[in-house]
């Protein structure tokens, strides 16, 4: 699997600044991540934090974040990244360790556990890695995605290296049962959005999205999410 991911990262470049809120890549995240955290003095996990947008996000923020990944291209970037806006004493980079040294107030798990072949177990590592009350905030695709249960997401998943696809509630089950209460689930991104990260020819549009088009896109978005079902589900869950 570290090799695939090598292969993807293989083309990610180093950042040179934070996104935007209403960056439409990220604007999901972001405010369900705005909404969830607010206390400054916390750690997070970013696992499986890729290019480290979202880490290099929180610590410009000064949350102290601590982002892994199964990629040595990616945590390598992400450290570049890191030094180039000045914030290694806010975020740290590293491959996936053997073994975790410290707890953490927030996990944040976005787009991963479907790549993971024993996800239950990710989940089981994720409720250990917490303190008492700490929150886990992840993401993943939802069966209920129109353009997947039209069988035209297939080569998409098959590319991503995807496993499978969720249904809410049996996700919700999956991390109720390694011990984790559920405080929210959020089923978002419509045909318009997913068909955006789907397709290649419509995903060159995506760097030009920016501003109210960003705005206007994400509301008919909404609701062509509402109108057709979710291509994404998030689950917010705390450890009691």
């Amino acid at each position: 699997m570290d090799k695939q991911y090598n292969m993807f990262h293989k083309n990610t470049t180093s950042q040179w600044k934070i996104v935007s809120d209403n960056n439409f890549t990220y604007r999901k995240i972001i405010d369900v991540l705005k909404e969830e955290i607010n206390d400054r003095d916390i750690d997070v996990l970013d696992y499986g934090c890729g290019a480290g947008t979202i880490s290099l996000y929180l610590g410009k923020k000064r949350f102290n974040v601590f982002g892994v990944d199964i990629s040595k291209e990616a945590i390598d970037k992400c450290n570049e990244s890191s030094k180039i806006m000045s914030l290694e004493n806010f975020v740290m980079f590293s491959l996936v360790p053997k073994k975790f040294t410290k707890k953490f107030d927030v996990i944040i798990c976005f787009e991963v556990i479907e790549h993971i072949k024993d996800d239950i177990k990710l989940i089981k590592l994720f409720h250990r890695l917490l303190k008492i009350n700490g929150k886990l905030i992840l993401s993943t695709p939802s069966v209920n995605a129109p353009l997947y249960r039209l069988g035209l997401a297939k080569k998409f998943d098959n590319r991503v290296g995807h496993l499978r696809r969720y249904e809410w509630k049996s996700l919700q089950n999956i991390i109720q049962e390694s011990g984790f209460v559920i405080t929210k689930t959020l089923l978002t991104e419509g045909v318009v959005r997913n068909a955006l990260y789907l397709f290649p020819v419509l995903g060159k549009f995506i760097k030009f999205i920016k501003g109210p088009i960003s705005d206007l896109i994400t509301y008919f978005d909404d609701v062509s999410a509402m109108l057709f079902g979710e291509s994404d589900i998030f689950i917010i869950a705390q450890k009691i």
